[in-house]
């Protein structure tokens, strides 16, 4: 159960009191205790120097333990006489039988002082007595020592008395808290009792409600001030709702499509526009995300959303045939944590239609066009196989007509392949071999590697993965014929395949002259050369790494490609692995 103010208060003043006394009571005995301990010991110093002469006035044949007892008659105090060795010569609490069953003193602290310096001192409990001693000792010119000692049990009798006498006064400064205590019940708590009752009021929204002004300066002044604060805080409300009708009004005229989800994937928030985006009946509150479009995608993106995870933009197809691009963003709070999600539907209909427009023109260009090479290249076949009138006669001219034929039709043949995966083709996978079908292109290649002087280099598990054979071919195709073309002599054309569990990844590398930094970002534009004339010449269109590309990720993989200028270049596909 919680305390009330003035109950605190007076539990504080108890605990502070308290305290303070404990801190109170140790310093001061401790400080008390010491002082008495050094007006102790110079005491003793002084009676140890006038013993000290009066030993000496004394014939040496005087029995020391008689002389010791008669010292400590004089000055109240016990007295030991020690030699030099650390034998006790005397005591005046041990009679003369009982000397050689004490310990020897040559370890005792003060008798190593007085040894070293003339004079030592040291407090502890006697093991002879059994009681907690001060001594001092003093030494003659013949090594011995004098040593006197008293007890300090007055000291403890004194600090004893004193506790007392401060616990004493602890209880009484106790009293006067709790009696404080009360004096501020009357005075404060009650006026702050009833403020906290008109300020739940607050809390419970009734900004109407008002909070009494009662009791002394400070408290009518927090009253007036929570006064004021309801007044500030009526204007900011209707503030917000006229900005939350803005916010309303604004999301209602976007064309763009916007829906709002919670934590729980519900839809609290949709514009008029995704009604007609998405063909929605009714409202779209409380729906969640496969009720509004049965799309895989569009769950799963919302739930990467509340996870804090940047999901990807979507691009899918309704039932009414609109192309829709949908990207989910989390709505963070002040603390961090995503609270609401925000997905944005672009409508990429009228987009989509001029670029597969695009498409097919280009598709029906390069058919129509295949036709007529194709009979030049057969008539120029035809007279070079014929026998000239003049040996010789044509044939150049004839030459260039063929091998330009030829140029113009592999040309042709890589637009209506890139035309054909720009069209969305459906990927077609088949579980293949990966090995077998590298060893195969590395084989249809044989003859090229021999007149390059290259040597070809393959590191690949036999495993299998399912992807579309035709496009992976024509990938590893045109790497391949790459690597060849853009070799130098006595080089070598390196595939290394790598399998994760995620991801299986190609390396097709060269030991060329490799690609400039420049060049990198660009490799694979369309018709992008970085050595034109040499590309030209070998009869390459420029296409290759495009279609490669494509080909690519069009199966959801990438192709990328590394290079350094004088080493070589590789290139890489990864591709997922199901």
């Amino acid at each position: 159960m919680a305390l009330r103010l003035h109950s605190r208060l007076v539990a504080l003043n108890v605990i502070a009191l308290g305290a303070m006394s404990l801190v109170l009571g140790y310093f001061l005995t401790d400080r008390l205790k010491t002082t008495f301990e050094f007006e102790i010991e110079n005491q003793l110093y002084r009676s140890a120097t006038l013993a000290k002469e009066f030993v000496r006035s004394r014939p040496a044949d005087t029995d020391a333990t008689e002389l010791a007892r008669e010292i400590a008659k004089l000055l109240s105090v016990r007295v030991t006489l020690i030699a030099a060795d650390g034998r006790v010569l005397g005591d005046s609490e041990v009679a003369s039988d009982g000397l050689t069953g004490l310990e020897n003193h040559s370890n005792r602290p003060e008798f190593i002082d007085a040894r070293r310096g003339g004079r030592g001192t040291a407090v502890r409990r006697s093991a002879t007595l059994g009681v907690s001693f001060i001594y001092v000792a003093v030494s003659f010119d013949d090594g011995s020592v004098l040593r006197l000692a008293t007890p300090l049990s007055s000291i403890d009798v004194l600090v004893s008395d004193l506790r007392r006498h401060l616990a004493l006064a602890m209880l009484i400064g106790l009293g006067l808290s709790i009696a404080f205590g009360y004096m501020v019940y009357a005075a404060v708590s009650r006026p702050l009792h009833r403020m906290a009752e008109a300020s739940r009021q607050l809390a419970y929204g009734d900004l109407e409600s008002p909070i009494p002004e009662v009791g002394d300066r400070d408290l009518s002044t927090v009253g007036s001030s929570l006064n004021a604060m309801a007044r500030d805080l009526r204007l900011k409300m209707a503030e917000l709702q006229a900005d939350k009708h803005r916010t309303d009004a604004v999301i209602a005229a976007m064309s763009s499509g916007v829906v709002v989800f919670d934590r729980a994937a519900r839809v609290v928030l949709a514009n008029s526009a995704i009604q007609g985006l998405l063909d929605i009946q009714g409202t779209a509150a409380g729906r969640i995300p496969m009720e509004l479009v049965r799309h895989p995608s569009i769950e799963s993106a919302v739930r990467m959303a509340l996870d804090g995870v940047d999901a990807p933009a979507i691009e899918l197809t309704t039932g009414r045939g609109k192309v829709l691009l949908a990207k989910a963003s989390p709505v963070r709070a002040l603390s961090g944590n995503v609270e609401l999600i925000v997905m944005v539907f672009h409508d990429l209909t009228e987009i989509r239609r001029v670029e597969r427009m695009r498409k097919d023109f280009v598709a029906n260009v390069s058919h129509e066009f295949k036709t007529p090479l194709t009979s030049i290249r057969g008539f120029a076949e035809t007279l070079l196989g014929m026998e000239p009138a003049e040996p010789g006669e044509h044939r150049e001219f004839l030459e260039a007509i063929d091998r330009n034929s030829k140029l113009l039709q592999t040309l042709v043949e890589d637009l209506l392949v890139l035309a054909s995966m720009e069209c969305e083709v459906p990927v077609s996978k088949e579980r293949i071999n990966l090995k077998e079908v590298i060893e195969q292109q590395i084989q249809s290649r044989r003859h090229l590697f021999s007149a390059s002087d290259l040597r070809s280099e393959l590191d690949c598990p036999s495993i299998e993965i399912e992807v579309d054979r035709p496009r992976l071919m024509r990938a590893l195709s045109n790497l391949l014929d790459n690597a060849i073309l853009y070799n130098r002599p006595g080089g070598a054309v390196r595939i290394l395949v790598n399998v994760s569990t995620r991801f299986v990844r190609i390396d097709v590398t060269d030991t060329g002259e490799g690609i400039p930094a420049a060049h990198l970002v660009r490799v694979f534009e369309r018709f992008y050369r970085v050595d034109k004339s040499r590309t030209r010449d070998s009869g390459g269109t420029g296409l290759g790494l495009a279609i490669a590309k494509h080909a690519i990720e069009s199966q959801g993989g990438t192709l990328s490609v590394v290079s350094k200028v004088g080493v070589g270049s590789t290139f890489s596909i990864e591709l997922p692995v199901h």
